[in-house]
Formats: structure tokens, sequence, C-alpha cells
């Protein structure tokens, strides 16, 4: 199927985190001092990420990918996405 997901350009991630940060979902970890898209199911293609990218690093693409796993929803408490919106904020300023 295709859909909207991210795609980050290593030549521009800094490796400084903020995406794994601001993503809801855990769909981001640091490997390799640069930012990686660990397991596309997880994307939700919002762009939380995108945001708070200071090297616009991270972008959308519409391609083939798997299905977003929305059972992860179920598993972020209020508290957590109220976190990490808090945080995405603050990079933004």
């Amino acid at each position: 199927m295709k859909r909207l997901i991210i795609e980050i350009d290593k030549d521009r991630c800094i490796g400084c985190a903020k995406c794994v940060e601001a993503c809801l979902t855990g769909a981001l970890e640091i490997v390799d001092d640069k930012a990686l898209l660990i397991n596309e199911r997880l994307c939700d293609g919002f762009g939380s990420c995108i945001a708070v990218c200071p090297q616009n690093a991270i972008y959308l693409i519409f391609r083939e990918a798997d299905p977003f796993d929305s059972s992860i929803l179920y598993s972020i408490r209020y508290e957590q996405l109220v976190s990490k919106l808090r945080v995405t904020s603050q990079q933004n300023k």
C-alpha cells in the first residue's frame, strides 16, 4: 500500500535526537549518530518529527510502506502525549 511516511536525509541529519523526542509513536532512534526510522509501521505520518528538525532533514513522501499500526495509539498514555507535545512546542521556539 502507498501512504505518507517520513524520509530522513542522512546527509543533513546531525543526530540531535530532537525528532526522536518528538515522535509520539517511537518510530525513530538515533543509530550511528543519525536519525533512523526503525519501524515504518509505527510512523503515523503526522510529522511531529519534521516540525522540530533544525536541519530540515526530515520530510514526508508518498511511497509503498507497511500500513500504520494504529494499535500503538492505545499504548500512549495521555501524560506521554502532553509531554511530547510540550517538548515539540519548546523546541520550535
